[in-house]
């Protein structure tokens, strides 16, 4: 998800579109429209991350479109074609006392109320109605990411969670 803690990878570049440097984006926040709140984003070339800044934005079919401040042609934006989007992790907005953003719980363990280890959060995946935990042990489990009814506690210091889960399942 991320390939340096302090950058989250929150979209992805698509093709361009027009003549005028626009690209089409894919969001990764809920709600979509998140990702566009934040002016600075960032991309990986090779080992280093680069500064990018949109400066305009449009509703465009099922997704996104954005103008990136000095690319003001297709060829200036093909090669973003395919290309994660990143924020720095301290432009996240502060959260309410228990709440936590998904990739801050990556590679906490999982143990049920019987206190069996279920592995450890690998992923997640949208089931259209809620995310799923993607927890990877001796087999994976997908757990509906519903608080005080599958998911019971976030532990950050222990770097655990506390799900009612069957192991079986």
């Amino acid at each position: 998800m991320s390939t340096n803690s302090s950058k989250i990878i929150v979209g992805r570049f698509g093709s361009p579109f027009g003549i005028k440097g626009w690209i089409k984006l894919q969001s990764f926040t809920e709600p979509e429209e998140n990702l566009l709140n934040y002016k600075r984003w960032y991309w990986l070339n090779r080992e280093n991350w680069v500064l990018i800044e949109q400066d305009d934005c449009a509703r465009h079919g099922k997704g996104w479109i954005v103008h990136l401040v000095g690319y003001d042609s297709p060829e200036a934006v093909r090669f973003l074609a395919g290309v994660d989007v990143a924020i720095e992790r301290q432009d996240f907005p502060a959260l309410a006392e228990g709440e936590f953003y998904l990739h801050d719980v990556l590679g906490f363990r999982v143990r049920n109320l019987q206190g069996i280890e279920l592995g450890q959060v690998t992923g997640f995946m949208d089931s259209g109605a809620h995310e799923l935990l993607l927890v990877t042990g001796t087999k994976e489990h997908l757990i509906p990411l519903i608080r005080d009814h599958f998911l019971i506690s976030v532990d950050p210091e222990k770097r655990q969670l506390v799900v009612d889960w069957d192991p079986d399942f």
